[in-house]
């Protein structure tokens, strides 16, 4: 594209080159002078509308729409938000012509998770497990959304749907973590100290984390010999 983009350029200067001889005199220095400003003000504003219109680094269907985006090739976190967006909006059409497209609907939902539409994201994962109610990536996916949208006021919804997490996957760290610490809370002791024993076995010894469960774990135990 960058070649056909030099050529077109080349072809329009040329173009304007005869066009303004034709018009001024070259014999004086001055309209010399002011022949080649003319020259590299129009030939700079041509290349630069061709660039920003033809190239894959400006997002938008028209200059004025890649403008107001303010993408770029050296601006890559506002081209890859845009092209995100872009994606976001693309995956939509799409569902309205197919609604029921699983792929699609978790494309989507991934699309808008990162963009930072959890609610959106949430809803969309939903709807996903009602069509594929035995797909575990798409039951990890909707709690994970979850637990960031509920903290630590896990729903009963959510409660459920990390334990059947774990009916899939025992050795599922999110949802060990999630409900041990629940759990624990709630001072559920013997279920807290199983789980947290279970997920003591997956963590890495000097990771905070592994620290953090041994230590409720032996706060559990000092608990049970009163």
């Amino acid at each position: 594209m960058i070649f056909y983009l030099f050529i077109i350029i080349f072809l329009i200067t040329i173009i304007t080159l005869f066009s303004f001889r034709g018009l001024m005199p070259v014999k004086s220095k001055s309209n010399i002078k002011k022949f080649k400003v003319i020259f590299i003000a129009i030939t700079s504003f041509i290349g630069v509308s061709l660039y920003i219109n033809l190239s894959n680094y400006w997002i938008g269907e028209s200059v004025l729409e890649k403008m107001e985006t303010q993408t770029n090739i050296g601006n890559r976190e506002a081209n890859e938000v845009a092209i995100i967006s872009e994606l976001m909006l693309n995956l939509e059409e799409e569902l309205i012509k197919f609604p029921d497209d699983v792929e699609k609907i978790i494309e989507l939902a991934e699309t808008k998770f990162f963009l930072g539409y959890l609610a959106d994201a949430l809803t969309l994962y939903k709807k996903a497990r009602d069509l594929a109610p035995a797909n575990i990536n798409i039951m990890k996916a909707e709690a994970q959304v979850r637990v960031l949208l509920e903290g630590e006021s896990l729903g009963n919804e959510t409660l459920i749907l990390l334990n059947d997490i774990l009916s899939y996957e025992p050795k599922n760290i999110l949802a060990l973590y999630i409900l041990g610490n629940y759990e624990y809370q709630k001072k559920n002791f013997s279920k807290a100290y199983s789980m947290f024993e279970n997920l003591k076995r997956l963590l890495n010894k000097d990771s905070q984390e592994y620290n953090q469960i041994n230590n409720k774990i032996l706060e559990m135990e000092r608990i049970n010999e009163k």
